[in-house]
């Protein structure tokens, strides 16, 4: 499992203008019971940094009875332990989504709306379990990942740090920052659209060019590389990292003045697509580190285990394993049926 850190190809010449990942082990045992009252169970683990960004965590908020540790480890991170349950009554909604109900985010958060169903036939009461983790976009920030670093640059990224040449650090960042580029394009465009869908497509354009121009005109790359040079990896990392922030602000203030200038958005104007980038920007970055994220869904079914599309199935509990991936561009359906015996289901 990839831990949090900074990822594509190598780790000596990256910057956070890269992708983030972070690691967290999402453990849930569901219980249905004969009457169809379900118990949900949960047990997190993962980095504190992991859990105070990203994904919303069934809190009391939420309606859980929750317990937070965290252990300091060696390395000075911590480690965060979650543990909680809640019982659903029979016919009472299950939860979609672990955000508070008054949480302004919670459209950003990964949702899973879950149902329990019971139909009645002639040799038995049938049960079905179904939740379906919703998609999440991501294929529109994978395009420009795999469209600028072709095999070239990850050639170079193969390279030790010591071994590339002031050039070829060079095309490494430019790289990675046309990346970055793309990726805050791609943000501001949806988050035009939800602010102003009647923008003119030449004021968007002027915008898109001057958000552009801040990385190809306005950043001296040979420069950025020989000033890293004679770094050492932690203070390189925090370099970049500062750098990083300066440029993804720099081009960020030159698409709102371009909006500002050439589409005479007013201050109200410009209030409503920021809240709108926020949004955009917030969702992404709750779909990137959702995909480092373990599950281990565990649901046990009361009677025979008649069909499921589980990974395996032993006493009448049923287990999937898989990644957030597993749900970027596409649904991912977790789905068992069980039968009652027509007089036990009754009882």
């Amino acid at each position: 499992m990839i831990g949090r850190r900074y990822i594509l190809i190598s780790l000596a010449v990256l910057t956070p203008i890269l992708i983030i990942v972070g690691c967290v082990k999402r453990k849930e045992t569901i219980t249905v019971k004969p009457d169809g009252a379900v118990t949900v169970a949960i047990e997190y683990e993962g980095d504190k940094a992991d859990f105070e960004k990203g994904d919303a965590m069934p809190s009391p908020a939420s309606g859980w009875k929750v317990s937070r540790e965290v252990e300091q480890k060696e390395d000075n991170k911590q480690e965060v332990k979650l543990t909680g349950e809640r019982t659903f009554h029979a016919r009472e909604e299950l939860p979609g989504s672990y955000a508070a109900p008054s949480d302004p985010d919670a459209g950003t958060y990964l949702k899973f709306p879950t149902t329990l169903t019971r139909e009645q036939r002639k040799d038995g009461v049938y049960l079905t379990f179904r939740r379906v983790y919703v998609p999440r976009e991501w294929a529109y920030v994978q395009f420009w990942a795999d469209h600028i670093i072709d095999d070239d640059v990850k050639e170079l990224g193969e390279k030790k740090a010591e071994e590339l040449s002031l050039e070829e650090r060079a095309e490494l960042l430019q790289a990675f920052a046309r990346v970055e580029a793309h990726k805050q394009i791609e943000l501001a465009q949806r988050a035009v659209k939800d602010a102003d869908d009647k923008l003119k497509p030449d004021h968007w354009l002027l915008a898109r060019q001057a958000l552009l121009k801040v990385y190809q005109e306005g950043i001296d790359w040979n420069e950025v590389a020989q000033r890293v040079e004679s770094l050492s990896s932690e203070d390189r990392e925090r370099f970049f990292e500062r750098e990083a922030t300066r440029i993804m602000e720099e081009a960020h203030r030159a698409f709102t003045a371009s909006l500002k200038r050439d589409a005479g958005y007013d201050d109200d104007g410009l209030a409503r697509f920021e809240a709108a980038y926020q949004r955009a920007r917030k969702f992404y970055e709750v779909t990137n580190q959702l995909g480092g994220h373990a599950f281990e869904i565990e649901v046990d079914m009361p009677g025979t285990i008649v069909a499921h599309n589980g990974d395996k199935e032993e006493d009448g509990t049923v287990q999937w394993e898989f990644e957030g991936s597993a749900f970027r561009d596409r649904p991912y359906e977790l789905l068992v049926t069980s039968r009652l015996p027509l007089d036990r289901s009754e009882k």
